[in-house]
Parts: C-alpha cells; sequence; structure tokens
C-alpha cells in the first residue's frame, strides 16, 4: 500500500503530470494485474499520450483497435487528471463566472454513440474501477458517474397527474407503478406503455417555475442530484453533448455543467451526430400529425375554432404537396442511398412559403381558440411547434448556405423527410467546440485510413485547431491476426456491377462455394439492399445445408436468430458493418461483396465541388472514407484473443490485378492472404474442434 500514489487533492494543490504518469504505470502493472487484467504495452501507451495531451490542454485522435483495452485507458487517465488537478490553475481562468468552490469540482463528461457502451462505462468499468483504486490507496473517495439523457426520457408530475385522471383503468394500471414520490421516473424502459402515453406524462419542453408540483418533482431532484458539481463523470450520448455545445454556442442555459476535459469514444460516429443536431429536417408526417393534434383539443364550433381547424388542413395539404413533388424528383440511383438531390426553388419554394404563412396564421388562431382547461398544456405545446416549424422552414429556404437533400424511406411506417445541414459544418463545429481550449480525446477502433487522420480532421474542423494542440495515435489489435486470421481475395469474380446479372450469378456462386468451404458460420456484407435481396433469392433457391437468414433493413431479430443457430449464414447491410459483436465460433467468415465506397449523394457532391475534379476528391474523400468502413467491416471477425476465421473479399478492384489492392492490405491487419478456396477449408479444419464441423440443420432462416 505504501506506494506514495494518493492522487486525490484538496482544491489548493495539484499533481504534476510527472507523478501522474508513474501512477498511470503502477495501476497498469501492478495493481489491475491482481484483478486478472493483462499488462499490455499499448494500453499503457496510449494512456501517458493522453496524459501527456491533457497537459498541454489539447486534443488526441486515440484509434485503438479492438484488444488494445481503449476504455480502461481513457478512463484511468481521465480520473488521474481530474482527482489529481492536473489543470486546476487554469481551469478556474477558463470559466471565469464560476466561483472557486465550483471550480475545484468540474466534471469529465464521457460522449458515447451506444446504450450500451454507456451502460457498461457506469455499471462495469466505473464501479470496479472506484473499488479497486480505493482499496489501494489510489483515491479516498469513491467515484461518481451519472447518466444525461434528454427529458423526455422522464416523468413531469403536472402531466402525469393529469393524465392518470382522466385515463382508462387499463392504463392506470399500467401506470400505477410510477405513482409516488419515491417510484421510478425513467420511462427508457418502460416498454408496456405505449408511445402516445409516453408522449403524454414525459416532461415537455421548458418547466414552468410556478409548477405547484416543483417541490415534490422528481425530475427536478434528479436534475439537482445530477448537476451536483462533485459527480467525476457526466456520461451523455453524442446529441445530448452536441445540444449542450450549440445551447453555449447560442447563450443559451447550458444542458451539462462546466467540464474540465471530453472523452468522445466511438468518435467515427460524431460527423452523423454534428450533422443531425446542425442540420434541419422537415418529414412527411411532422405536419399532417400536429394538424390532427389540433383537431382533436379544439373540438366545438366558434368562429376562431373553426378557423384553426381550416388552417390546420391546409397546412396538413401545403405539407402532402410539398413531397409529392420531392417524391417525384427523386430518381433511383444504381446503389441503396437514402438522400437524393432536392433544389429549393420554383413548385418546392413555393410550398416552403405556403407552410411558413400557414404556419404563422394558424399559431394565431390556434392561441386565439377556446379550449377545455383539460388541453391548455397541449395548447401551448402546438404553439411551440408551430414557431418551431416557422423557424425551420424560414431556415430550410436558405439555399445559398445550406446542403440539401430528400430522405425517401423504402418502409411504409417511416415517413420520408426534406433535410439539410449548414455548408460550413466544418468551421461551426471548429468555432462551437475545439476552438475553447479544453482537452479532448476523440477514440475508436477506427478513425483514420491506414493511419492518416486528413480525412476526420477536416470533416469534423479540427484541422483548423493550431497543429502543436493535436496529435493522433494508432494502437494496433493486440491478436494474433497472422495465425487466427486469413484474407481470401477471389480472382474470379468480374467488376463490380449491380445492372450486370452476370456479376450477380458470379457473386451468388463465390458466395455458396465459401460458405460450403467454411461449413456455414457466415456473415455476408453488401453495400446494396437491393443486390443483397437477389443474392439472398438465389442462395434460398441452392438449398444450402445451413439456415439462411437476411437482416432487414433497421432490423434486429435476424441476428439474435444467426447467433442462437450456431452454424447458420446472415446476409446483412447497414448496421453490421460496425458495432455488432458476434465472438466465437459463430461468426468464422466474413465475406464482403464489394469494396464500401460510399454511394453518391448531396453531401459528396458538394464536397466534390470544392475539391475542383473527381481525381482529387477521390484521393481526398471517396478512398479514405472507404478503407475506414473497410477497417470497420473487417473488425467483425476477430472479436477476442481466442477468435479465429476468415474474411473473404470478392471485388476485383482488390485482387491482384485491382487498383486499391495496395490500400486496402496497407489498412487490414497483416495476415495471411490466398485466393484459393481450398486453403479455406484447410485454415478451418486446422483451427476448429470437431463440433464446429457438425451439420446441424435449425431450419431456413429468413
Amino acid at each position: 500500500m505504501k506506494h506514495g500514489f494518493n492522487i486525490d487533492q484538496k482544491p489548493d494543490k495539484s499533481l504534476n503530470s510527472e507523478n501522474l504518469l508513474r501512477a498511470a504505470k503502477y495501476i497498469f502493472t501492478k495493481i489491475l494485474p491482481s484483478y486478472g487484467y493483462a499488462v499490455r504495452e499499448n494500453q499503457i501507451e496510449l494512456t501517458e499520450q493522453i496524459l501527456a495531451v491533457l497537459a498541454r490542454k489539447g486534443l488526441i485522435f486515440a484509434e485503438s483497435e479492438v484488444g488494445t483495452g481503449k476504455t480502461h485507458a481513457y478512463l484511468i487517465a481521465a480520473i488521474l487528471a481530474k482527482r489529481g488537478r492536473m489543470n486546476d490553475s487554469w481551469l478556474r481562468g477558463h470559466y471565469p463566472k464560476q466561483s472557486w468552490a465550483e471550480s475545484a469540482y468540474m466534471p469529465v463528461i464521457i460522449s458515447t454513440s451506444s446504450i450500451a457502451l454507456q451502460n457498461a462505462i457506469i455499471k462495469d468499468y466505473i464501479p470496479e474501477l472506484s473499488q479497486i483504486l480505493m482499496q489501494h490507496g489510489i483515491i479516498t473517495a469513491p467515484l461518481t458517474a451519472v447518466v444525461r439523457k434528454g427529458r423526455e426520457h422522464y416523468i413531469c408530475e403536472q402531466r402525469f397527474q393529469r393524465h392518470y385522471n382522466n385515463t382508462d383503468d387499463n392504463t392506470k394500471a399500467l401506470l400505477y407503478s410510477f405513482v409516488g414520490s419515491t417510484a421510478p421516473f425513467d420511462l427508457t424502459n418502460a416498454d408496456n406503455l405505449t408511445p402516445h402515453t409516453k408522449r403524454s406524462i414525459c416532461v415537455s419542453g421548458r418547466c414552468n417555475d410556478n409548477c405547484p408540483h416543483r417541490a415534490k418533482c422528481r425530475y427536478q431532484r434528479h436534475l439537482r442530484e445530477i448537476n451536483d458539481p462533485k459527480v467525476d463523470f457526466q456520461i451523455t450520448n453524442h446529441n445530448y453533448f452536441l445540444a449542450d455545445t450549440l445551447h453555449r454556442a447560442g447563450g443559451k442555459r447550458p444542458l451539462l455543467p462546466n467540464y474540465q476535459l471530453v472523452v468522445i469514444d466511438e468518435a467515427h460516429k460524431l460527423l452523423a451526430a454534428a450533422r443531425s443536431m446542425y442540420g434541419l429536417e422537415l418529414t412527411s408526417e411532422e405536419l399532417p400529425e400536429l394538424a390532427r393534434e389540433i383537431h382533436t383539443f379544439i373540438n366545438n364550433k366558434t368562429t376562431g375554432n373553426v378557423n384553426a381547424h381550416r388552417l390546420a388542413k391546409r397546412l396538413s395539404e401545403q405539407s402532402e404537396k410539398l413531397f409529392r413533388k420531392l417524391a417525384v424528383n427523386a430518381v433511383e440511383p444504381e446503389d441503396d442511398t437514402e438522400r437524393f438531390p432536392a433544389l429549393i426553388d420554383g413548385e418546392v419554394g413555393h410550398y416552403l412559403n405556403n407552410i411558413a404563412a400557414v404556419s404563422a396564421e394558424l399559431a394565431g388562431a390556434v392561441e386565439g381558440s377556446k379550449v377545455h382547461k383539460l388541453y391548455k398544456d397541449r395548447q401551448s405545446k402546438a404553439l411551440w411547434r408551430l414557431n418551431l416549424i416557422q423557424e425551420k422552414v424560414s431556415a430550410l429556404r436558405k439555399q445559398s448556405k445550406l446542403i440539401h437533400w430528400f430522405e425517401k424511406s423504402n418502409s411504409e411506417s417511416e415517413p420520408n423527410a426534406l433535410c439539410a445541414i449548414p455548408k460550413d459544418l466544418n468551421e461551426r463545429l471548429y468555432c462551437d467546440l475545439w476552438s475553447k481550449g479544453i482537452p479532448v480525446v476523440l477514440t475508436s477502433g477506427t478513425l483514420s485510413a491506414s493511419g492518416d487522420f486528413s480525412r476526420i480532421k477536416e470533416t469534423l474542423g479540427i484541422d483548423r485547431v493550431i497543429p502543436f494542440k493535436v496529435s493522433d495515435t494508432t494502437m494496433p489489435s493486440p491478436f494474433n491476426h497472422k495465425n487466427n486470421a486469413l484474407l481470401y481475395i477471389s480472382e474470379s469474380t468480374p467488376f463490380p456491377d449491380n445492372k450486370d446479372k452476370y456479376y450477380i450469378a458470379s457473386v451468388v456462386n463465390e458466395v455458396e462455394r465459401l460458405i460450403l468451404a467454411a461449413h456455414g458460420h457466415a456473415v455476408i456484407l453488401f453495400t446494396s439492399y437491393n443486390v443483397m435481396g437477389r443474392v439472398h433469392a438465389m442462395l434460398l433457391s441452392r438449398n444450402l445445408p445451413f439456415p439462411l437468414f437476411r437482416l432487414e433493413r433497421g432490423g434486429v431479430n435476424a441476428i439474435e436468430r444467426f447467433k442462437k443457430s450456431a452454424n447458420g449464414v446472415l446476409l446483412a447491410s447497414g448496421a453490421l458493418w460496425e458495432g455488432i459483436d458476434i465472438p466465437g465460433d459463430t461468426l468464422s467468415l466474413l465475406v464482403i461483396v464489394k469494396l464500401p465506397f460510399a454511394v453518391p449523394d448531396p453531401i459528396g457532391d458538394y464536397e466534390r465541388s470544392l475539391c475542383g475534379s473527381m481525381e482529387v476528391y477521390k484521393a481526398k474523400a471517396i478512398v479514405p472514407d472507404m478503407l475506414v468502413k473497410l477497417k470497420q467491416g473487417f473488425g467483425r471477425l476477430i472479436r477476442t484473443e481466442t477468435d479465429t476465421g476468415v474474411v473473404a473479399i470478392l471485388d476485383s478492384r482488390a485482387n491482384s490485378r485491382g487498383a486499391y489492392r495496395e490500400r486496402v492490405l496497407a489498412a487490414l491487419p497483416e495476415c495471411r492472404v490466398t485466393s484459393n478456396m481450398q486453403e479455406i477449408s484447410d485454415f478451418m479444419q486446422a483451427r476448429k474442434s470437431p463440433a464446429f464441423f457438425k451439420s446441424d440443420r435449425k431450419g431456413r432462416g429468413t
């Protein structure tokens, strides 16, 4: 216990970075191994690099491949920096309006993309580290952490009471477990409640200071607890973190407490979140749904109310005309895409103008309408939504400052949408986030194209940061890919052409041979749902001796059925390229049908216009993006130290004569490469147990 590394410091003291580096090494080499953790040099090096960047108030891209232990690396670094008060003096100057006492305790923000990772951090990683570090005297007070979610996840006492008192007995029975000041009030996992019921009882809009329930409000009590400055970690998702960033940039009240450093895990998904939060979206269902809502609470026949009904109907009609026109303009491309060009002129501009005008007029009619006292809250919410629609539609008409597109849904249950993002999104991210000087760690398993971080730096606006402040590092996986993975690259599949029947037939033939050579246990990854559907239909007719599954757009059930099948074959696209974890023998063959080049869309078209030529755009954006996604796809195979398997690439552009072969091989972990199908069978025979090869048909799948 006499190690001299008690890092908990009083507000008037701090530890220098050299002491913290020694403490980090002691934790990883002396303490954690006694709890079953292996000593990983890459993990220690990553922690040391993060600490060095935090000490100089910089920013680091920490690409850390599977198995390197990046979560422990950044958590240990963050704990040492916070509890050791590494940047204490600087932080007090950075937040000049904050009291001395508040400056002594500022949290670390951890932003992720997935709920699963948030749950793992707050339920597993932090409690375990807190216990271990306290047992060894590294810290004297337990680590504390909270999860931040949007207000719509929580019960509003006033709306809950109103809905509970006026609903039917069946709904009352479902809501009974939420009654009382000590009852649960988080609706996240309340799967027995309908979406309508959740919307009726959740916190909606800003809380009223004069609310009669405020003194006993569970949500307000929750806010006080999670905003306690002594909380070590505020864990949230990218959207909520960026919402806080936008609030601060716009001079609004922040959603999060002032913080001293940020860890952005799953950072490869930050750009998509930024496009969502900084962008605009008007869906085909949004205005008709609002019109229906207005019709339900304005139900008597006074003159003002009749006018509100008339205007609500007109608002819905203008929306239908707008989306009918956008859908007509959307021409199906060669490959699947959800983004079609949307030119805001002519008829489209006319409908947007009409929607803005009708929304303004309708807001006046709704405000002047007489409604029952039970519906006052719904009336206020409708007015708030109408004002937002006016702002949104006015912004959507700014053609010169935005990249517009139309999203055409492939599902009847999902709405179409008119979307836009600022052309200067990267500059806005720099101004709102990176220029503030707060230390930031951006980490993920895949951030670069073969060690080159230029693409992600440019898209996120980090290329504008002073170079001295920005670092990047890649920690390769410690897994033995040379022995445990085989890379098969087809020499027989023709150049990809989704319209060519011969190409599709060749893909099916090659996939069938691969499945038989690997004895099932396969995931077939596509870049096109259309091609996936055609290949699936043809494979069904081949009567393979393994259950066959197809992952539909937005679905998840097929993944679970595939896992249970043990030796099945799953055809997938979309989400399965990243973030899906299927360790063990169930997934032992991963077939990448086509290199994952992005489908052309309006965002890409705008980027290309800035590059001047297609060749520059390919080198700067298209190829780097493809290589990052290829690495993500490849990473689905080897998830643990004992996993073994084959990755097969069928794209001729990666074969021995292909234009991208060298770039592909440089981007992927080093492993043996073959074009001989027999070597796949030999590889499986050498590394799998006899149980792997027992044919156990469990149905044809779906």
